[in-house]
């Protein structure tokens, strides 16, 4: 247990500039030139509670005895972020500093929290996120870095070493490192509730509640997804959201199979007059732009990412998500891959989208695999077979969706296992002749 006294703080946070200066390479510039590039905002809560956010980039001079100056003053109820990371050397710093004050953590999707900002986020001793508000990556070195390879090595054993470190005390699962890892620094992957949970960044089964908004954003803020366990919102009948969150699930599942079938959907699903990317515009505009698309990419699977869906209705509905895609062009020889923040909104009474909008997050240069979906299922099949209540809502849905995501993979020629393969030896791979088919 942290000793919360005054003497014993200084001490604590003393230590975390003890972290060797040659890791401070890594994600910034050095600390004599770096200016501090954090800021401190306070919000008042919905229910009259303070909520202390840290903005802006992590610089490694950036003093976290500044936070405790500040966390001691205002006395906040949690600690949130809105940054898109920054030196690994300074978020862990802060991370240490939160945990020193024994403050909690809480992170919602529009003030994302990005790259090295993950580390600062699990250094609360209760934490709670929305799905896909977390970013992970790998580190980088700054363009001024200026190292050989051997200081490089070095450098980035020792930041690995202090960064295990770190989790272990935070009490995180290592399995964050590896993912972040196995994601190009070009590249972000933002965690799902199912990741988070797991690997203990989450430390409560509970979403994010309308209490860690500030009063200045809408209650009926979208904070959940089925993914998440979540209930009806307060503002409209558990059915208009469901029955969102499905069209939403249907529309998608529309556009991935062929141009005919897709393009059929497509048309009856939009208003006769839609606000597209900004525009108000007919049907047979949108029409025209989904045609174009699909000709282009013939071949597509679209997928929304576990646990990134959301939806609140009153009188119409705002769905927002995540979508990862693989697309492909055989008579151009080409293929798609990414990911994108998608937001419609949905007229329950008509089952019709009456706005659209969409920003690409990441996409994956090159990728001739569907990697992106094979995660999905992978992530959907742990949480089908992993659970410990198999006929429940939420393990029922998981697994209706490994097998729908199962079934797009197979159209591309993707098959899990080989029809003699014990469990542990299956793999997703190219189908052959040997390949187990649905």
């Amino acid at each position: 247990m942290i000793d919360d006294s005054q003497p014993r703080l200084i001490s604590f946070i003393a230590k975390a500039f003890s972290i060797l200066i040659v890791a401070a390479a890594l994600v910034g510039v050095g600390f004599e030139d770096a200016a501090a590039a954090i800021t401190y905002e306070r919000l008042s809560l919905n229910d009259g509670g303070r909520l202390l956010v840290i903005k802006g980039e992590f610089e490694p001079s950036d003093d976290p005895m500044k936070l405790v100056a500040e966390y001691s003053q205002y006395q906040p109820n949690v600690i949130s972020f809105d940054s898109n990371g920054g030196s690994v050397v300074a978020a862990i710093k802060i991370g240490r500093a939160i945990r020193a004050l024994s403050a909690n953590t809480v992170q919602i999707r529009s003030t994302q929290c990005a790259s090295a900002c993950a580390l600062a986020f699990i250094g609360g001793v209760k934490r709670s996120a929305e799905a896909g508000s977390i970013g992970v990556h790998q580190a980088s070195f700054s363009d001024d870095a200026a190292l050989d390879s051997k200081t490089a090595v070095t450098t980035v054993q020792i930041m690995t070493g202090e960064i295990i470190g770190y989790l272990s005390d935070m009490g995180v699962s290592p399995n964050l490192l590896r993912l972040s890892l196995s994601i190009e620094s070009s590249d972000m992957r933002y965690l799902t509730t199912a990741e988070m949970r797991d690997w203990n960044i989450i430390t409560s089964n509970d979403t994010v509640t309308a209490q860690t908004v500030p009063s200045s954003e809408p209650v009926d803020k979208p904070v959940s997804s089925p993914s998440a366990k979540a209930g009806a919102t307060a503002t409209a009948p558990s059915t208009s959201r469901d029955n969102a969150l499905d069209f939403i699930r249907r529309y998608h599942e529309a556009w991935s199979r062929d141009n005919s079938t897709a393009l059929a959907f497509m048309r009856k699903a939009y208003e006769d007059q839609v606000t597209f990317y900004g525009r108000v515009v007919d049907r047979d505009a949108v029409m025209k732009d989904k045609a174009t698309f699909a000709l282009r990419w013939p071949e597509r699977i679209y997928s929304v990412k576990p646990g990134s869906e959301a939806a609140v209705c009153g009188e119409k509905c705002d769905v927002s998500g995540v979508i990862e895609w693989f697309a492909r062009s055989r008579e151009r020889g080409k293929t798609s891959s990414g990911m994108a923040e998608f937001a419609i909104v949905w007229n329950p009474a008509t089952s019709q989208i009456e706005s659209e909008n969409s920003k690409v997050l990441a996409t994956d240069r090159g990728a001739q695999a569907p990697e992106r979906i094979i995660s999905q299922w992978h992530v959907e099949n742990g949480e089908c077979r992993g659970s410990t209540n198999p006929d429940s809502p939420e393990t029922q849905t998981a697994c209706a969706r490994r097998e729908e995501i199962g079934a797009m993979l197979d159209t591309f020629g993707w098959c899990y296992g080989h029809k003699n393969d014990y469990g542990y030896q299956m793999k997703w791979h190219l189908c052959d002749a040997a390949s187990n088919r649905p």
